[in-house]
């Protein structure tokens, strides 16, 4: 009994932490009006979990939260903007080749098709190394382009698994504003704390 116990309250430690870093997640969001506040929220948590993934449990959440939050407001900011210029290249593309009539441009929508997936892919890794590598903008996005590109595995298995959180929580919806960002936010670091790793030991 002690050990299933033990066990209960440890499971409820974790959906508690889970929960709270969630709730900061979208308060600082929606203190920023979503628009400047949704990119350093979601850097933010993924700063918390970070600390979870390399078994810092005990690492005071809030404060982690909320000096993440201020120091990099500016800089996250500046790649939401790149993330979402792109993802509106993308979706410009696709109307401009829906709209044609000259069937020769519709082979363009391959093209358009492998971009847009390597856009998401690159996503899966962007925040995760945000946080772990101290580099510039450029580098980042750079860095998060190679991972995805050299880790098929991993890269596959971020894309499965998120799509079937993402099923989850459209099934669940009463689930969103406790474990909507927090859960992929630690499936995602976890994966690419994997890779971090494998770096670090080849170096």
């Amino acid at each position: 009994m002690d050990g299933v116990m033990r066990g209960f309250y440890s499971i409820s430690e974790w959906v508690m932490r889970l929960a709270y870093v969630n709730v900061l997640w979208i308060f600082f969001s929606m203190i920023g009006l979503l628009l400047f506040g949704f990119f350093p929220s979601t850097i933010a948590m993924f700063a918390v979990v970070r600390k979870w993934v390399r078994k810092e449990i005990d690492a005071p959440i809030f404060k982690i939260f909320w000096s993440t939050y201020r120091s990099e407001f500016l800089k996250s900011n500046l790649l939401g903007i790149v993330i979402l210029f792109s993802g509106f290249l993308m979706y410009f593309n696709f109307t401009i080749i829906e709209a044609t009539v000259i069937p020769a441009f519709k082979i363009l929508y391959i093209p358009t098709i492998i971009l847009t997936m390597l856009y998401i892919l690159t996503l899966l890794y962007i925040f995760p190394v945000f946080v772990h590598f101290n580099i510039r903008l450029v580098e980042i996005i750079k860095n998060s382009i190679i991972l995805m590109t050299v880790n098929p595995l991993i890269t596959f298995s971020k894309l499965v698994l998120t799509g079937l959180l993402i099923f989850l929580y459209l099934t669940f919806p009463g689930v969103l504003p406790f474990f909507s960002g927090s859960v992929i936010a630690i499936l995602l670091m976890f994966l690419s704390n994997h890779v971090f790793q494998k770096i670090q030991e080849s170096q």
